[in-house]
């Protein structure tokens, strides 16, 4: 079997599709409003992919149809680790995320194929300065550091068959 060093390509399911749940310490985040760095509401959670070895849920599914930014439908992927969540809101919050990064990001299709590729495809859009924002170049920038850490603790999947 190939594991994630044999091949750029991960193995992530949709959770929605899967046999796992969030387990119940984590907030179910599904339909939840997301917002930008400036709290336009840019679309709604979707979907969760999440790589069934490690059960750590690795990207957002952003859902763009439902938005106050002018933004076109379309779904893009959102690494966890960038987003806060706001429990009291039922709110997933994007800091240092505007409409120009939004749109540089990666559209998501059920069945895509999701690697290396597109790690770098989505720090390179993330890295994108605000256009027309009076901020010096480079000032908004998410560090590879800050993508998927592995000692930090996220969500995790659980087996609901357990």
């Amino acid at each position: 079997m190939a594991t994630t060093e044999d091949t750029d390509d991960y193995n992530l399911q949709e959770l929605s599709e899967s046999d796992y749940e969030i387990v119940d310490d984590q907030p179910e985040i599904f339909g939840w409003d997301v917002k930008d760095t400036h709290r336009n509401k840019v679309g709604e959670v979707y979907e969760l992919l999440f790589d069934p070895d490690t059960r750590k849920v690795r990207y957002i599914v952003v859902d763009m149809e439902s938005n106050d930014a002018n933004l076109e439908e379309g779904r893009v992927l959102v690494p966890i680790e960038i987003a806060d969540f706001d429990l009291d809101n039922d709110e997933v919050k994007l800091p240092g995320v505007s409409v120009t990064n939004l749109l540089a990001l990666p559209l998501y299709e059920r069945g895509r194929i999701i690697n290396k590729g597109t790690d770098e495809e989505i720090r390179l859009a993330l890295d994108k300065v605000e256009k027309d924002a009076p901020i010096p170049p480079g000032s908004i920038h998410v560090s590879k550091t800050k993508f998927y850490p592995k000692n930090e603790e996220g969500f995790i999947a659980g087996d609901d068959n357990a």
